[in-house]
């Protein structure tokens, strides 16, 4: 769970595999919803932006609250290749933080890194 900075919206999501933003002025349904392919371990708004980020089992998705699609504009998976077998496996992101301007993504992954991303408005 994550409340925006302004206070109006409220994201829910976790093992049902689905982003959920709420206005808290009424709770009787979302707003907005996305789905994700993964189970959903952290929700950061963007202070600056209308952004939305998931840390989830397969990496970072950053959606845009005020876009009419629910693509996200950012998609992150890290890959691990197990040596000795032909598989990948994707390192999961357990934890994931904006900074106070709302330009770099900070995330704690489970192979004990954190990865940083300068991530850019188009605007």
């Amino acid at each position: 769970m994550s409340i925006a900075p302004n206070g109006k919206y409220l994201a829910t999501a976790g093992r049902g595999k689905t982003v959920k933003i709420w206005d808290v002025t009424n709770m009787a349904e979302q707003t907005r919803e996305f789905d994700n392919d993964s189970q959903v371990t952290q929700l950061a708004f963007n202070p600056k932006y209308q952004w939305i980020a998931a840390a989830t089992e397969e990496g970072i998705k950053v959606w845009d609250l005020m876009s009419n699609t629910k693509f996200p504009i950012a998609f992150q998976k890290v890959e691990k290749t197990i040596v000795g077998k032909k598989a990948t496996k994707y390192i999961q992101c357990t934890s994931i933080a904006w900074n106070s301007l709302g330009t770099i993504l900070y995330a704690g992954f489970t192979d004990g890194n954190i990865r940083v991303w300068k991530i850019v408005s188009k605007n």
